[in-house]
């Protein structure tokens, strides 16, 4: 249990939030409603300590009543010569101790680094959901639920671009032929391959250059139809070869993924 913060969720046009940690000023007692200081309230110290909103709360909205005892600013000031009296001795010390009491339950609270039976270090966020994560841009950025969500449909669903097809005619030679699109990867499944309507091994071909070429084991016969059509759709995102989603890494154009920790 927390002792320099409670947690309510409140209910409809609730206003009035006890609490129980000592302070030593009211300008240390803040509000935080779904995350976002407010100071629309007031604080009430009989018959109980509570703090008094100025307009209630909405259902189901996180209300948080926390002592932040203003690090920046000294509620003792020493002077030569002085007299030292046992309140101002008490006051400096509760405000240093309860700074240290405050930063280690903010700590304590926020992300910590944990050890797995190999040695290897780790955020360890004890099985609670990480919000708030923005769009990744570099390879090894986090990735949120959303963002995810969008890549897997187009990969799925087929939400981008239709795909490709070219035809060609076989000399009885020529085993490369150029295509007018980039393939999805460079795996000879990523497109189909028909010569007179026969659907080719995968064996019999490869994708070269740079994946915008097919190229044939043997020389189509003269005058053979080849016809090439990409497999799938093409994804709108643009997505790293190889990526870090969130712990499971991998290539998603050949589907080769392991899975990692956090």
């Amino acid at each position: 249990m927390a002792n320099t913060y409670v947690d309510y969720i409140a209910s409809g046009g609730q206003t009035d939030f006890a609490f129980s940690f000592p302070y030593l000023e009211d300008e240390h007692v803040t509000v935080e409603i779904d995350g976002i200081t407010t100071t629309e309230f007031s604080i009430v110290t009989s018959p109980a300590t509570k703090v008094v909103l100025t307009s209630g709360a909405t259902a189901s909205q996180v209300v948080r009543v926390r002592r932040k005892s203003q690090p920046d600013t000294n509620l003792v000031d020493f002077i030569n010569g002085s007299i030292l009296t046992e309140s101002e001795l008490d006051r400096a010390y509760l405000h240093n101790r309860y700074l240290n009491e405050e930063i280690s339950e903010l700590n304590d609270a926020s992300l910590q680094i944990s050890v797995d039976s190999l040695g290897q270090e780790y955020w360890n966020a004890r099985n609670l959901q990480i919000k708030n994560v923005a769009d990744p841009t570099d390879p090894k950025d986090a990735v949120n639920k959303l963002y995810l969500d969008g890549v897997a449909s187009s990969i799925l669903t087929g939400t981008g671009t239709p795909p490709s097809f070219d035809k060609f005619t076989g000399t009885g030679s020529k085993t490369t032929f150029s295509l007018s699109f980039t393939t999805n990867g460079i795996a000879s499944t990523g497109i189909l391959v028909a010569v007179d309507g026969a659907v080719i091994d995968p064996d019999d071909y490869t994708i070269s250059g740079g994946a915008d070429e097919v190229e044939f084991t043997t020389p189509p016969a003269l005058n053979s139809e080849i016809l090439v059509i990409e497999r799938g759709f093409k994804v709108k995102t643009e997505i790293p070869t190889e990526y870090d989603w969130g712990g499971i890494v991998g290539d998603p154009v050949t589907a080769n993924y392991s899975y990692g920790q956090i």
